[in-house]
């Protein structure tokens, strides 16, 4: 496969969806290319197709917003892609602190409505183990649930 073909591929692979650098070096991988990487990953960042900011906000937005997920979750998911630790937490600043405090407390009141215990100390710690398993933070998480006691 000659350069202009997998540029064109890239191109369009990045053009359907969000992607960060190691997405497109796992295609690279997949299309068995003898082709310098780093020079096919410089052209699709200088022509913007790669965005590591962009990909980690939207990525943040859309995790948080669709799937509920804490920060830890999420900076944890990001990391694992090799998005730096400044754009991780600059994207994670995204998530306004009302939104956040508001998420957990949807998510308490729907897992409280669906667990049928009656001791409200192994109910609570239900709840919480299930926050803690979607990336919250242990310490809000129980500041929350004291709250709305």
């Amino acid at each position: 496969m000659n350069n202009s073909i997998t540029i064109n591929k890239l191109e369009k692979y990045c053009s359907l969806s969000e992607r960060c650098k190691l997405d497109v070096i796992k295609k690279l991988n997949n299309l068995k290319t003898h082709i310098d990487q780093n020079k096919i990953i410089d052209h699709l960042i200088e022509k913007n197709y790669i965005n590591e900011e962009r990909y980690a906000l939207l990525y943040c937005k859309s995790k948080f917003n669709l799937k509920k997920w804490g920060k830890i979750k999420i900076a944890y998911q990001l990391k694992k892609k090799s998005i730096p630790e400044n754009i991780i937490n600059s994207s994670l600043n995204a998530i306004t602190k009302e939104s956040y405090l508001e998420s957990i407390k949807k998510i308490i009141k729907k897992k409280s409505e669906s667990i049928d215990e009656k001791n409200i100390y192994k109910k609570n710690i239900k709840i919480a183990r299930y926050l803690y398993q979607k990336g919250y933070e242990t310490d809000l998480i129980w500041k929350v649930i004291n709250d709305n006691l």
